[in-house]
């Protein structure tokens, strides 16, 4: 399902002495089936673009089109429902969202109230439980007596029984230890590619972005600032350093290796792997890094 925003502005407290314009300007499209990043400082914009993905913002001008969609400063709340279903969004710290006494009853609150049958709710539960990497007796227990992590896998599970078409995720890993965000980050990424989604991920972390993207976004004081391939981003380390942004470590010891010795290395080095083997043809060249 593609997404576009045409010349969108979202002021908060529209209208009134504490009037504050967070968007302007915003011209961007995020095609179907694609994995993008948004990424920018705090206060950037990047949280109050995701918000116009399903409705819980409105546009102050401009219009956002998702799919059939179209988001205006005019259409009406109750309008919106048919939207929410179709994009799922993960908050940050989704467990903060549990509030059902059993598992399988939190998974199933989404699509029960969307007229979907007990029986084939149950069955949605059963089978995202597993996909999100937890065992079906977890389905009758409290999800407050679940760990952290595996509340949060609950909390993912129940945005997925909406069978969204864009998945939206914001600071997914927040507070996660590096293990615990790994984890996470492959779970999504398998689930984009086996779902067929579109997955518009925020993050502050530009290895994620640059591991797992198609595309990224930058945001910068309210309005697109860049958008393109990983490499094309992050190809111009000042310019992202000028706006208050880095670039991933790779690409800054990619820079020291060639400055310090004479050379140019044509891989991006987006990734570990990537500067691995970067460095692996400098061996074989004969050019010692």
């Amino acid at each position: 399902m593609d997404i576009v925003f045409e010349k969108v502005e979202h002021v908060y407290n529209a209208r009134s002495p504490l009037a504050r314009r967070a968007l302007y300007d915003v011209n961007v499209a995020i095609r179907s089936g694609a994995y993008v990043a948004v990424v920018g400082h705090t206060g950037s914009g990047k949280s109050t673009l995701l918000q116009h993905l399903n409705g819980l913002l409105q546009p102050t001008s401009g219009a956002v089109k998702i799919g059939e969609e179209t988001i205006t400063s005019h259409k009406r709340p109750n309008q919106l429902k048919p939207l929410r279903k179709k994009v799922g969004v993960v908050f940050q710290f989704p467990e903060h969202q549990l509030f059902e006494e059993t598992v399988e009853k939190d998974i199933c609150f989404g699509p029960l109230n969307f007229g979907v049958p007990e029986d084939e709710a149950k069955r949605k539960a059963r089978e995202l439980i597993k996909l999100v990497g937890l065992s079906e007796d977890v389905l009758v227990r409290s999800p407050f007596d679940l760990s952290g992590g595996q509340m949060r896998r609950v909390a993912i599970a129940g945005v997925l029984a909406l069978e969204p078409e864009v998945l939206v995720l914001d600071e997914p890993t927040a507070g996660l230890d590096p293990r615990g965000r790994k984890e996470m980050m492959e779970m999504f990424y398998r689930l984009h590619r086996e779902k067929q989604l579109t997955t518009v991920l925020v993050t502050h972390s530009m290895e994620d972005a640059a591991r797992y993207a198609d595309e990224i976004i930058v945001m910068h004081e309210g309005t697109v600032w860049g958008h393109g391939t990983p490499e094309e981003i992050f190809r111009d380390a000042d310019k992202l350093t000028a706006i208050g942004l880095s670039v991933p470590e790779t690409v800054k010891l990619k820079q020291q290796l060639e400055k310090r010795f004479g050379v140019v290395i044509p891989s991006p080095c987006l990734t570990l792997e990537q500067t691995a083997e970067a460095i692996e043809q400098l061996f074989v060249k004969g050019e010692r890094p």
